[in-house]
């Protein structure tokens, strides 16, 4: 038998033959997902979180090429009642979204929303948490985020 893998989020997978003989069974047996099968489930997710914060200090504003000003709204960034975010949304002719979010002239994070991709390096929002021009934060375009202490 294969050792386990510690992740890069200190989880401990199984070796992948446990993993696959074990969801193999399942149908016939019936049984609950084994602990084997949930822990990897959940140690993959948290994986995906690391690969995620791992790669935000990769990551660039994005380029503006072939997308068009489609809205400028104000925001409430914070959640204070106060709209102080301006919002600027950018589209493509394929529907996909850039958004910037703009507070006292900084621009502190970037979202990009394809129609053709509903998650992974194509749909995004990256942020940069202190006001250094280096958006070193990413969040699924579902996270919850805010403007930035050094913009409020």
């Amino acid at each position: 038998m294969k050792p386990e893998h510690e992740t890069l989020s200190g989880c401990t997978l199984p070796p992948v033959n446990t993993i696959r003989t074990e969801m193999t069974a399942m149908p016939r047996s019936g049984k609950r997902i084994s602990r084997n099968v949930l822990g990897a489930a959940i140690c993959l997710a948290a994986l995906a979180a690391d690969l995620r914060m791992a790669l935000a200090e990769q990551f660039e504003p994005p380029s503006l090429d072939g997308f068009v000003l489609h809205s400028e709204r104000d925001g409430d960034g914070d959640g204070d009642g106060v709209n102080e975010t301006q919002i600027t949304q950018y589209v493509n002719e394929n529907g996909d979204s850039l958004v910037s979010m703009t507070t006292k002239g900084r621009v502190w994070a970037w979202s990009l929303d394809t129609r053709d991709s509903e998650m992974g390096p194509d749909n995004y929002v990256i942020r940069d948490s202190d006001c250094d021009g280096v958006f070193d934060e990413v969040y699924g375009l579902d996270d919850e985020f805010h403007v930035p202490e050094c913009v409020k």
